[in-house]
């Protein structure tokens, strides 16, 4: 069975800097292995810059830990070029998307229930939901609804997980901090989703 993971995004805020058309073309230069070589940054780019924030974001179906050997230069060099010391907030999200056979079928993969009167329950299938883990870190955003996948042509559950780090974080503390996200969002998935199902998952 093939992990679920779809995408993961890492976010950095920070107070605004000047976007100069010089620091943008020597940071794609100097990362010109791994990104285009332009001002801009097109949509395929893994990369999206603004004057208050850093994305980057990869489909390969990895998590953080195996993307770091490649994040880790683009954010280094993006952070001393623009003089960055300190983030306002930092987020990692996974994307995930979990098939099933039917809408009724999810209870099959999920160690949470959903309680509803008896009457509203056998009209409904499935319904899109919200909640918060908090972490000492800070919090855990989780959104689970239903999709139909074009590309395997059946339904699957959207799991969406996006961790906050709560507070300032200072550069240096940046990779332990976004660990400690990554770390998170492993202990929030096993405990939304049944053993039987994170068992058939390759380990």
């Amino acid at each position: 069975m093939q992990p679920p993971l779809v995408e993961v995004v890492v976010e950095l805020q920070f107070d605004a800097v000047q976007l100069s058309n010089e620091k943008l073309q020597y940071f794609y230069h100097l990362n010109s292995d791994s990104l285009p070589e332009s001002e801009g940054t097109p949509e395929d780019s893994p990369i999206s810059i603004s004057a208050e924030s850093v994305k980057l974001a990869s489909r390969r179906g990895v998590s953080f830990p195996a993307l770091r050997s490649t994040w880790t230069p683009l954010l280094d060099s993006f952070l001393a070029i623009f003089s960055i010391h300190q983030l306002k907030q930092l987020s990692l999200s996974y994307q995930n998307e979990i098939p099933i056979e039917d809408l009724r079928s999810f209870r099959n993969y999920l160690n949470i229930n959903f309680e509803m009167p008896e009457t509203l329950k056998e009209r409904v299938e499935f319904f899109r939901s919200e909640f918060t883990y908090k972490y000492p870190f800070g919090e855990i955003k989780v959104w689970l609804q239903p999709d139909w996948d074009e590309e395997m042509e059946n339904y699957c559950v959207q799991l969406n997980l996006e961790a906050r780090h709560i507070g300032n974080v200072a550069t240096p503390d940046l990779y332990p901090a976004i660990q400690q996200l990554h770390e998170g969002i492993k202990d929030v998935f096993r405990q939304i989703l049944s053993q039987d199902y994170i068992r058939s998952l390759p380990q």
